[in-house]
């Protein structure tokens, strides 16, 4: 992997981390802690964030507003957690799935609709 890639790769798990933590946000110490386990736990999570990575290649989540730091906290942005679901592909898979669900009133004149008592 390369520098580049190596520091995309980084900033990826931090948009991850922030996207899994309450309300998007953590302190410095949290992210730290994350990163660490990640980062030891095995070859899956490296090479995940390296395919990511290479899917966007001039990443900087600071520059790009993905990610706000404060004094004691950083937080995702609406556009990082777009720009994440984007990057994995979860935007159009929800769109796909909520376009498949049939309506409540489909539900009930489709064929598997319980007969009346």
């Amino acid at each position: 992997m390369v520098a580049s890639e190596s520091l995309v790769s980084f900033q990826l798990s931090i948009l991850k981390i922030l996207d899994g933590q309450t309300e998007g946000r953590a302190s410095l110490e949290v992210i730290k802690q994350h990163l660490a386990i990640l980062y030891t736990s095995g070859q899956e999570w490296t090479g995940r964030m390296k395919r990511l990575a290479e899917r966007a290649p001039d990443l900087d989540i600071f520059d790009q507003k993905l990610v706000v730091r404060e004094p004691d906290v950083w937080n995702i942005t609406e556009e990082g957690r777009s720009f994440l679901a984007i990057l994995e592909g979860r935007r159009a898979a929800t769109e796909d799935i909520a376009l498949a669900e049939p309506s409540p009133a489909g539900l009930m004149t489709g064929a598997h609709a319980r007969p009346d008592p």
